[in-house]
């Protein structure tokens, strides 16, 4: 592993998997002959070639299995990594927030994986590179922002929604708009005109986490993204977010990732 990335390869996508686990990593991986089906926050999947599967931190994989054609490639990137390229929160929304992360693909952006893939692959084995760390990380700059478009067309050409999705879709688009000031569940249910109870078991179950979880995802990918910066101290950070003090953010942000703000900054260096 080169830099938080570890590329994986048919053989070594599942070998050694002790189910149930936890996703500790963004995983991607792209099916190209074959098929694998999983089970992943207590829902079913199964995907045919050509097809992407990305799998978030926090999520829990039950089972994991790949038929006897199964041909794929695939990388998993810590969270550090991904915090260190300072994408737009727009763009990690539409990647690593988003509910359906299991798609069926075109050739095309099979094709757009695989060099990336290889030119990583590539790279990786220059062990005497001086700049290998920053080409890196504007391949996965470049291959985020082209994985951005996918995701969004794919999704703009997607089936009508139901009106629970629809709901579903509406909360995370205000949590979107509105998670710098507001972290209530009140709120959100307002707007949507349904009760907190109800919103809270409705997206639990069609997206695995409650409005809660994502209201508190929102608020630390917008802190871890802001603490990879110099340029934004952790009071002003903690003012930009609306908190009634320093102390009271660090608390929250302790809370949802398991290390304080200034550890975690300091765990960037």
């Amino acid at each position: 592993m080169v830099g938080g990335i570890e590329l994986l390869e048919n053989g070594n996508i599942i070998r050694g998997l002790r189910y149930p686990f936890k996703i500790e990593k963004v995983t991607q991986i792209v099916i190209t002959a074959g098929g694998l089906s999983c089970i992943v926050d207590f829902r079913s999947y199964t995907l045919k070639a050509p097809a992407m599967a990305i799998f978030l931190p926090g999520q829990v994989v039950e089972s994991l299995v790949t038929d006897e054609e199964f041909e794929g490639l695939g990388m998993m990137i810590t969270p550090e990594f991904t915090d260190s390229l300072n994408l737009p929160v727009s763009l990690q929304e539409r990647l690593f927030l988003q509910h359906t992360q299991f798609h069926t693909i075109s050739q095309e952006a099979i094709d757009a994986y695989l060099a990336c893939y290889r030119q990583v692959a590539g790279i990786m084995k220059q062990d005497d590179n001086p700049y290998q760390e920053q080409i890196i990380k504007h391949l996965f700059s470049a291959y985020y922002y082209g994985l951005g478009y996918y995701v969004h067309s794919v999704t703009a050409t997607a089936e009508a929604m139901t009106p629970q999705q629809d709901i579903c879709d509406r909360f995370i688009s205000l949590v979107a708009q509105h998670f710098k000031k507001e972290r209530t569940i009140d709120f959100y249910a307002d707007r949507l005109c349904v009760s907190k109870k109800y919103l809270s078991s409705l997206l639990k179950q069609h997206t695995g986490m409650t409005a809660l979880m994502w209201i508190e995802r929102y608020v630390v990918l917008y802190a871890k993204s802001s603490l990879s910066s110099i340029n934004i101290t952790i009071q002003q950070l903690s003012d930009e977010l609306n908190f009634p003090s320093q102390s009271v953010f660090g608390k929250y942000f302790k809370r949802v990732e398991g290390i304080s703000p200034k550890a975690y900054r300091e765990s960037l260096r």
